[in-house]
């Protein structure tokens, strides 16, 4: 076997051993948007890391931490088969932020109902407009911070919002091929909105201090 194929045997046998080694690409009802979005995967991977932190500070008795990004032995959990790095790491500092708030309220762990609750009607098979899922990915990024933001606001009166329902009016097409991929893109916008939402809503304030009067 001449060496260029050994290096794309060794190669592919690397992208399955990583995808099988990541049991959240795997995980029932969640696992379509994971694979779609690089961003939700990262979310996934800081959600359970900030809860565990979350949990152990407020066992502890120690006070809510600022900064997260100081915590020492975060298993950031990425590889490159995954999609940016970059998009990855802000996923899991936006899953980080939420998980650590929840575990050190004493809230349930709520990242996998949130991912599966959008996961609904979204088909396995790739859209010849964005077969790398690109897109979508975008979307979902997007619209997880505004919807964070809006959720965080006083306009908010839920945490829940019907991903159904969410308008996606940011996509500015430059080309025709863009026009096709906009449909991808607000797949994910309205999936990623949602889970914004209901975060920045539970990390709100007002919301920690009715919790905390029950």
């Amino acid at each position: 076997m001449g060496r260029f194929a050994l290096s794309l045997c060794l190669g592919a046998a690397f992208a399955v051993s990583a995808q099988a080694q990541d049991l959240h690409l795997r995980e029932t009802g969640s696992a379509v948007v994971l694979s779609r979005s690089t961003f939700a995967h990262g979310y996934r991977h800081g959600y359970e890391e900030g809860y565990h932190v979350g949990n152990t500070d407020i066992s502890l008795g120690t006070m809510p931490r600022a900064k997260l990004t100081a915590v020492r032995g975060l298993k950031l959990g990425y590889s490159s088969q995954f999609g940016s790095r970059h998009v990855f790491e802000q996923g899991f500092h936006a899953g980080l932020k939420a998980g650590y708030g929840d575990g050190y309220s004493g809230r349930a762990f709520r990242a996998v109902d949130s991912l599966r609750s959008v996961a609904g009607s979204m088909e396995e098979a790739r859209s010849p407009a964005d077969p790398q899922f690109a897109y979508f990915d975008e979307g979902f990024f997007s619209g997880y911070n505004d919807g964070f933001e809006r959720g965080g606001s006083d306009q908010s009166s839920t945490a829940q919002v019907d991903f159904h329902l969410v308008g996606c009016s940011n996509f500015h097409p430059a080309t025709q091929r863009d026009l096709s991929a906009q449909e991808s893109y607000c797949e994910g916008y309205r999936r990623g909105f949602a889970v914004g939402h209901a975060d920045g809503y539970v990390l709100r304030p007002d919301t920690a201090r009715l919790e905390a009067s029950k």
